[in-house]
């Protein structure tokens, strides 16, 4: 009986399985998927694809904007948690993948196609624009904030930037089918009406155009919403006392040399005519022909 078991042993070693019956040759099954493939952090450019499998094998994702997959990406690592970068993708573009895992023994598995959605580069598009506008480069800040404009045409920040650059480049209003700096604005503030950059660059272009109503309306609201100060992002020459100035001139346009008179004082409060009383108004003819000149001197302090 003992030299039975001794040949049983020694046949079992030469085809790897012990006395036992237990077993120590390679696994005869492919990996498996266990969890995924997902999308994370997907950018303008690029996205991460992730995926598990039950065991250690390699990794590869094909992709392109069908599922006819024009490119590949693999990583020749054995591992468990897999996961590959895309990069260099064309932004706003959805995009076909699956992925695959071949484990050492050259057995494989693959995942059914999916699909992700690359961000529009608005983030990247309006920082690059922001700087040529501060810079003074307006015509080359346009380009940006128009490319932006055309991926997200409803996109708040983009109108406002739109808006601020068409303002300081004399665009105020446009044929149809072209913007302008008023129809970008007042679109940004039909979506979101308290908008305080867009509202001091709307009362702006209102009293350039001579629409002194509204610029009247937009320039007391904004001074509302502003409240103790106010300084413009891109720009720290333009604050508080440029809207109420944009306010006064309307009202001196609409004849409201009263509340043109109150406003100056706040800008500079030793202003001291009296409607009233002739000798305050510095040798003109009337009260309104003083409000008039002391307004115009009023912009060396704005």
């Amino acid at each position: 009986m003992k030299r039975v078991c001794s040949c049983i042993s020694l046949l079992a070693f030469a085809v790897g399985v012990g006395c036992s019956g237990g077993g120590g040759g390679p696994d005869p099954e492919p990996p498996k998927i266990v969890s995924g493939p997902s999308v994370s952090d997907i950018a303008a450019r690029q996205a991460e694809i992730n995926w598990s499998t039950d065991k250690k094998a390699t990794s590869t994702v094909f992709y392109g904007e069908t599922s006819s997959y024009t490119d590949s990406s693999k990583a020749a690592a054995l591992v468990v948690n897999h996961s590959i970068t895309l990069s260099g993708l064309t932004p706003f573009t959805t995009y076909h993948y699956k992925v695959a895992s071949e484990d050492a023994d050259g057995r494989s598995v693959s995942s059914g196609d999916r699909t992700f959605t690359t961000l529009a580069p608005t983030g990247e598009l309006l920082d690059q624009g922001w700087d040529l506008f501060e810079q003074a480069e307006l015509d080359s800040a346009l380009v940006r904030f128009e490319d932006a404009y055309s991926y997200e045409p409803e996109n708040v920040d983009v109108l406002e930037a739109l808006g601020w650059t068409l303002l300081r480049l004399y665009r105020f209003e446009s044929g149809s089918g072209e913007l302008s700096a008023r129809s970008v604005l007042e679109d940004a503030l039909g979506r979101e009406a308290n908008r305080l950059d867009c509202l001091v660059a709307l009362a702006f272009v209102y009293q350039a155009t001579e629409m002194y109503e509204d610029a009247i309306v937009t320039a007391e609201h904004a001074l509302t919403l502003a409240g103790g100060g106010y300084v413009f992002d891109h720009d720290a020459d333009i604050g508080q006392s440029d809207i109420r100035y944009c306010l006064i001139l309307s009202l001196v346009a609409t004849g409201d040399f009263l509340g043109a008179l109150d406003h100056s004082k706040i800008i500079d409060p030793t202003v001291d005519i009296d409607p009233e009383d002739a000798s305050t108004w510095g040798g003109h003819s009337s009260f309104e022909e003083a409000v008039v000149v002391m307004v115009e001197g009023l912009r060396d302090l704005v």
